[in-house]
């Protein structure tokens, strides 16, 4: 077996840092507690550093591929998912977008082929917006969602998987008068593509407006402030999006059918 990693430049002369990097496939097993687990990857959380403000709770998540193609894509042709992570965490951070902090990226190998990656972030105390949004709208949030967006877009990058399991939201002291408190952040940014600054059009931008709701009021309300946000026409940038939308949950309901009536045969 052999360890490739990367460790964040702030912590990579710490020598804690380095032996857990280094021995990071045995005490995954072992130790940690876990937060998530859906088979394929699993979320464990770890002190490395006791009483250290961001290496005493560290978020470790171990990928897996799904089968033997993207194991063999994934050992030769592409980096792999935790390598990708760790990068676009760094680029979200240097746009002054927030993420948990990226603090490193592992590889196991076996004979060459990639057996697990694993992708180490500081703890965050942030929750999900799928309740404050989705079931509440709560408007403030919705703002400060599409502003997020609109900042993303605006730095040319592109989620990819913009569910609402995979954005944040912290509500800190408010210091400054009309200013927001709210500090929106993304999760799972293994997919995240980078672009020319921009030079991002909505079609380019279409994954990150089609999966997270399927509220009509919510997703109106929060194109028209990613609209005024960028700077671009409101009803011409409302009827694309919902056109892609209508698109995208029409494709969805016709692999969903499909899957069903395969499972039945």
């Amino acid at each position: 077996m052999s360890v490739k990693y990367q460790i964040n430049e702030q912590y990579a002369a710490m020598q804690e840092v380095q032996d857990f990097v280094t021995h990071l496939p045995a005490l995954f097993e072992a130790e940690g507690k876990q937060l998530f687990a859906n088979g394929r990857n699993v979320l464990k959380v770890f002190e490395v550093v006791k009483g250290h403000p961001v290496l005493g709770k560290v978020v470790v998540k171990r990928f897996h591929a799904r089968n033997i193609f993207q194991t063999i894509a994934y050992s030769t042709f592409t980096t792999s998912k935790a390598q990708r992570a760790f990068h676009n965490g760094l680029k979200l951070l240097e746009c002054g977008l927030s993420t948990p902090e990226p603090i490193a990226y592992v590889e196991e190998r076996n004979g060459g082929m990639l057996r697990y990656c694993y992708y180490l972030t500081a703890f965050t105390e942030a929750k999900s917006v799928r309740t404050a949004l989705d079931v509440d709208f709560n408007k403030p949030l919705a703002k400060s969602f599409a502003q997020f967006i609109a900042q993303l877009h605006q730095h040319g990058l592109v989620h990819h998987d913009l569910n609402f399991d995979n954005v944040l939201y912290q509500e800190l002291p408010n210091l400054k008068p009309q200013t927001s408190n709210l500090i929106i952040s993304v999760i799972d940014i293994n997919r995240l593509t980078i672009h020319p600054a921009n030079q991002l059009t909505l079609a380019d931008c279409k994954d990150d407006f089609v999966r997270w709701t399927d509220r009509k009021d919510l997703l109106k309300y929060v194109v028209e402030e990613y609209a005024k946000a960028r700077g671009l026409d409101l009803p011409s940038t409302l009827d694309e999006v919902m056109r892609v939308k209508a698109i995208h949950d029409r494709n969805w309901h016709r692999r969903k059918n499909l899957t069903h009536k395969l499972k039945h045969l």
